[in-house]
């Protein structure tokens, strides 16, 4: 109980080695105080002066030493039983609650987050997909963070959310009515869009949607899972002008939309988002693949400094050098929040107008220096790639704001990553690992054969599919591979660029996690020194980074 090691020691060296692992009227083993103490070393020299049995001992209620970590909070325990000990982590007590439930109910994060990591969670996420309602009320913790939950009780949890915004399954439903030769055809009525500004009707609320075709006697959720495919896919047809591919294929608005689709532009992205908000209720997904800059600002993510280097690699590289210069270098360069001529470019009432915009309020009086440099980056990027469709983002967000409020939106971002929310939007197709191997290449040419390589593709074969849409995304920013397969992976400004892993041999390389720069499909990996280290480092990586931005290397 109170954390004496040595003690453990003399007594088994006394001959008293059996009592180590005997229990009290309740079952309580020594194990188990130390366990619910915090005494990691007691537990690890319990396993070591042969108590090992007592480490997966159940108490009274079937209460173990890991139950009883993780309802105290102690994630170092819960380390000791998994890794010196082996003890199990997924034994559930006579409720039927496991270490993991105890630890989420409990708002222990960190102790959730490895039992996570090795699979510990299994149990608990079964529980939470049948009854997404407890996510909030019992285990709030689980929202807190990006690595917590599995994508599919996210979107379990998402779906009770937008269900309360329906108002229940009797709700009174959106019935529409669509033209098949003319499927935009009124649409902007029936979904509550101002045709001509873009913005929405007073009154409009979020509803169940039933579709049917003029003229034909079918119904049922086939026909509305049609109309989602057919209705998008006619809105971002390239010969519309409302969308354009970036680099790596996928879309961001026209900056020109206004001239190419015409003065109603704004009211086909106020119907974008009202599809988008209206597919996830229905859990259906849309045949499209947005931007990461896009998705980020129509769902409130900030734009980071490294988002520019999908859209524009030389101009990334160029101001990513400011980072090097010296106070005094820097101060030469005479930089203020603000840009000038061509960098300044907006697009108002379907006409081109250059002039001088401040980042902030009286940037154009604030010199950059060393002190607020990653401030000015970020505030240029997000202009660079925003500043010219900030009316198109603005109308997507209206019309995805029937369902999704600033609260909602707020959790999301907190839980979710940039490419989850790509993967809860459009689904992923699926990955041929086999396909993704044989068409990928290795800096240099010999770490193909090497073991963090091999350890590479053991892991991603073991990955479920949100994972490897995930993987894919981190180094590409794509969450599916190209129609004809992974030899066609374009790169940045549409070239052939296929995907490579790249050896990181950085100072305190192994310490660090895997990073991407995703214009480039490239992945750098330092040389872990088991599958395992390799495993839990990526998925990290995943988790945290909020897709490819944060975690992009300068090549």
């Amino acid at each position: 109980m109170r954390g004496h090691e040595s003690c453990l020691r003399a007594l088994h060296e006394l001959g008293a080695g059996a009592s180590l692992s005997a229990a009290s009227a309740n079952g309580a083993t020594p194990a188990h105080l130390a366990a619910t103490s915090g005494h990691e070393s007691c537990l690890r020299a319990l396993h070591e002066l042969g108590a090992a049995a007592s480490l997966s001992a159940a108490e009274e209620g079937g209460w173990t030493p890991a139950h009883l970590a993780a309802w105290s909070g102690h994630e170092s325990c819960l380390r000791a039983l998994h890794e010196g000990a082996g003890a199990s982590l997924l034994a559930a007590n006579a409720d039927g609650d496991t270490p993991a439930h105890f630890a989420a109910s409990c708002g222990h994060e960190s102790c959730v987050e490895f039992l996570v990591s090795i699979g510990g969670a299994a149990s608990l996420f079964a529980d939470l997909a049948s009854s997404p309602g407890q996510i909030e009320t019992d285990y709030p913790v689980l929202l807190s963070k990006p690595s917590l939950l599995v994508l599919a009780v996210k979107r379990a949890w998402l779906h009770v959310r937008l269900e309360a915004k329906v108002g229940g399954a009797d709700a009174v439903k959106l019935s529409l009515v669509a033209r098949r030769d003319n499927i935009l055809d009124g649409l902007c009525a029936q979904l509550g869009v101002d045709e001509t500004t873009g913005s929405l009707v007073e009154g409009t609320r979020a509803q169940q949607l039933d579709v049917t075709f003029d003229g034909e006697a079918a119904a049922g959720d086939a026909l509305r899972r049609e109309w989602f495919g057919q209705a998008t896919a006619e809105m971002v047809d390239g010969r519309t002008g409302l969308f354009s591919p970036d680099g790596q294929q996928t879309l961001r608005p026209n900056p020109n939309s206004a001239t190419e689709a015409g003065p109603d532009h704004l009211s086909y992205f106020a119907l974008l988002g009202r599809i988008t908000g209206l597919s996830l209720y229905h859990q259906e997904t849309l045949n499209v693949s947005w931007s990461t800059a896009f998705l980020k600002a129509a769902f409130g993510y900030e734009i980071a400094f490294d988002d520019l280097e999908l859209e524009d690699p030389s101009l990334h590289s160029s101001q990513t050098q400011l980072l090097s210069l010296s106070a005094e270098d820097l101060e030469a360069v005479c930089l203020t929040f603000e840009v000038n001529g061509d960098e300044a470019l907006v697009y108002e009432d379907s006409s081109k107008r250059r002039r001088v915009v401040e980042l902030k309020p009286g940037g154009a009086d604030e010199v950059v220096t060393q002190a607020n440099l990653k401030e000015y980056l970020q505030l240029y990027a997000r202009h660079k790639l925003l500043g010219a469709i900030e009316p198109q983002v603005s109308a997507f967000r209206s019309g995805l704001g029937v369902f999704f409020d600033e609260d909602l939106l707020s959790t999301l971002r907190t839980c979710c990553t940039v490419a989850e929310v790509q993967l809860l939007i459009c689904g992923q197709a699926a990955i041929d690992v086999d396909d993704w191997e044989q068409f990928t290449v290795y800096d240099p040419p010999g770490y193909r054969q090497s073991s963090t390589v091999v350890s590479l593709w053991k892991v991603v074969r073991a990955m479920s599919v949100e994972e490897r849409a995930q993987l894919l995304h981190f180094a590409t920013a794509s969450t599916r591979p190209p129609a004809t397969g992974f030899a066609s992976l374009m790169g940045y400004g549409g070239a052939e660029q296929r995907f490579t892993v790249t050896r990181f041999d950085g100072p305190s390389a192994t310490e660090r996690l895997p990073t991407a720069s995703a214009c480039f499909n490239r992945l750098y990996l330092p040389e872990y020194g088991s599958e395992a280290e390799l495993r839990a480092k990526l998925r990290l990586a995943l988790t945290e980074s909020h897709g490819f931005a944060e975690a992009a290397v300068a090549t």
